[in-house]
């Protein structure tokens, strides 16, 4: 169902001149930036390799579906594990610092308050 799922929204982007793999890539970008002015540090996506491995992970995910159908687990399991890996690795890139932190400081009442900048 995925796949089918992934196609139509292929097929009504490129009805309205859209490529999918840009349309997709700016709503993570834009995404992340959003994400930006709540965390403090957020995953470096504009770093050509994020996407790279995105790319890979697609790749995989369509060996990962042709083994299953042909019935071949060994096949299956391989890419499984090669996609592990990739995810894995997002983890040990470097992530950008962004500009939202939170300061706690002591008020004039005596209690703590949180601010977040």
């Amino acid at each position: 169902r995925k796949a089918g799922n992934d196609h139509q929204r292929t097929v009504f982007y490129e009805t309205v001149g859209l490529n999918t793999k840009e349309f997709n890539q700016h709503v993570i970008i834009e995404t992340n930036r959003t994400t930006q002015r709540i965390f403090s540090s957020v995953p470096d996506v504009e770093n050509p390799k994020f996407f790279e491995k995105l790319d890979k992970l697609v790749d995989l995910n369509a060996k990962v579906i042709e083994a299953g159908k042909q019935g071949n687990a060994v096949e299956k399991f391989l890419s499984i594990g090669k996609m592990a890996v990739i995810i894995l690795s997002f983890f040990f890139m470097k992530p950008l610092k962004t500009g939202s932190y939170t300061f706690e400081e002591e008020s004039e009442e005596g209690g703590e308050v949180a601010l977040q900048y």
